[in-house]
């Protein structure tokens, strides 16, 4: 391994390859602190919050698994990178101990899923009871009271309230900051337009009262819209030691920006999708699931293709007649189509499913790999010695072989992902990925299909998804120079 990494160092491009991937892998994984509308940490009313740590793992904010999945991931990694490049003798014990955690807390997240933060039972249920009670004694001025804002605050918990404040001063800082940039008062905003909407009603329960003044349940009505108001405007300015997201206040499922037409003059940071969520969080977002499809499809890949090529390389014979047929006629299918007519007949747009087509129909690159690495090594003296001590084929394929034709194997990876998450992007690209997803291709397709009004919104995740395939490429051919014992020895 050190001999690797020292060949691995030789190679400028290949080692900025490997930084940029390592940023794509920290950016995905800790995601939820560079975008998201939780903040980290706030102080209202003399109590400090946090937030987004209390919303990681609540299904009803983050509804994908995966993001539940990269979530918990935040906390395991570190012991991941300290087990991997500080433990010697344990390393591979606590390695498949830390995946069983993982795996274990994953179980647990999804099947025993986090309540609300902001919701309380008890308080529902009392403030139901009230309202039930109100209802069945026909009192006009109970109702009234149940009408109010203050009866509605007086029920809300403490992170319901935060919610409200954080949400309603995240928006009105980005109204003000785009007004200072565009030097215009009348953007559109999501501010702007939530501000229009409630002030129809106010004018609209105005007029009516005026036309008929003994109308209590309207009066109330529109003293709910004006007290809640006074009430956001008065408590957020009381938020204190907000420490928002790295890069944007906004998580990638919730709105974000107003009217399409504010695009067009709105900075490129400020850009938002057509379904006017936030581009930005999105493409962040996004690279959670190009890192799943890559890893998981190419392990899927592996474990099919490895063993079948390490059977047909080591016994031979019409074994490996069967098995190099069945590899030709595998071959001859290609991935992509596959993947379209899989996602045709299934009707279902899974991403789960797509990783799976593309581990069950891209094996055989592995396979005939392999195969060619066990026939050089299956006559090799230390084969001979196992097989004269009496171990077992089983034994031998998989201690002693397959060890040493497993580097070779190690250059076609980074490029095995590579079209993997070129074969998920290029999918929803034309429409048949994930629904709901902010998939680098499903944002490139909403580009698409907004092109060429509204182009900018293609060239983003397409830029990013190009960066991120170069990066790999780089370093998969420094890493095949690296294992080459041809160019080691010209190096010497």
């Amino acid at each position: 391994m050190n001999k690797i990494w020292q060949q691995f160092s030789y190679h400028p491009l290949g080692i900025i390859g490997l930084v940029v991937v390592s940023i794509f892998i920290a950016a995905g994984v800790y995601a939820p602190f560079l975008a998201s509308n939780k903040p980290l940490i706030v102080e209202y009313d003399g109590t400090f919050y946090f937030p987004l740590f209390r919303y990681l793992f609540y299904p009803g904010f983050y509804t994908k698994r995966l993001d539940l999945f990269f979530n918990l991931l935040i906390f395991t990694l570190p012991l991941f990178l300290v087990v991997f490049f500080f433990f010697k003798r344990l390393k591979k014990p606590a390695l498949i101990f830390l995946c069983l955690v993982q795996a274990g807390l994953f179980l647990f997240i999804i099947l025993v899923p986090m309540g609300d933060p902001a919701s309380d039972p008890l308080i529902n249920r009392e403030k139901q009871k009230m309202i039930q009670k109100a209802v069945r004694s026909e009192d006009i001025e109970e109702m009234e009271r149940i009408l109010s804002w203050p009866f509605q605050l007086e029920f809300k918990s403490d992170y319901a309230k935060l919610n409200l404040l954080v949400e309603y001063k995240i928006l009105k800082e980005q109204n003000e900051k785009l007004v200072k940039a565009t030097s215009k008062s009348d953007l559109s905003t999501l501010y702007q337009i939530r501000r229009s909407g409630e002030r129809i009603i106010v004018e609209g329960l105005e007029d009516s009262l005026k036309t008929d003044p003994r109308q209590p349940l309207k009066r109330a009505e529109l003293g709910y819209y004006l007290d809640k108001q006074r009430w956001l405007e008065t408590e957020s300015k009381n938020l204190n030691w907000m420490i928002m997201p790295l890069i944007r206040p906004f998580h990638w499922q919730t709105d974000a920006g107003g009217s399409q037409a504010l695009n067009r003059i709105a900075p490129w940071l400020e850009l938002t999708r057509i379904n006017h969520k936030d581009l930005a969080a999105g493409l962040i977002f996004g690279i959670r699931i190009s890192l799943v499809v890559g890893i998981l499809s190419v392990t899927l890949a592996l474990a099919i293709g490895v063993p079948l090529g390490s059977a047909a390389g080591y016994f031979g014979g019409k074994l490996d007649i069967i098995l190099s047929r069945l590899l030709e006629i595998w071959e001859s299918m290609p991935i992509f189509f596959m993947l379209l007519l899989v996602v045709g007949i299934v009707q279902s747009k899974s991403i789960f499913l797509v990783m799976s087509v593309i581990g069950l129909f891209g094996w055989t690159g592995f396979s005939r790999y392999i195969r060619g690495e066990f026939f050089k090594q299956r006559n090799l003296p230390y084969v001979e010695a196992c097989r004269a001590q009496g171990f077992s084929n089983f034994y031998i394929m998989f201690r002693h072989v397959l060890p040493n034709a497993i580097p070779p194997l190690l250059t076609l990876l980074p490029f095995a992902v590579m079209g993997a998450i070129t074969s998920e992007a290029g999918l929803s690209f034309l429409g048949l990925g994930e629904e709901g997803s902010c998939s680098w291709g499903v944002l490139m397709d909403e580009g698409r299909t907004a092109f060429p009004g509204q182009s900018y919104l293609l060239w983003p995740p397409a830029i990013i998804l190009t960066v991120l395939l170069v990066a790999i490429a780089l370093m998969g051919d420094a890493l095949r120079d690296s294992i080459d014992p041809k160019l080691h020895r010209e190096r010497d």
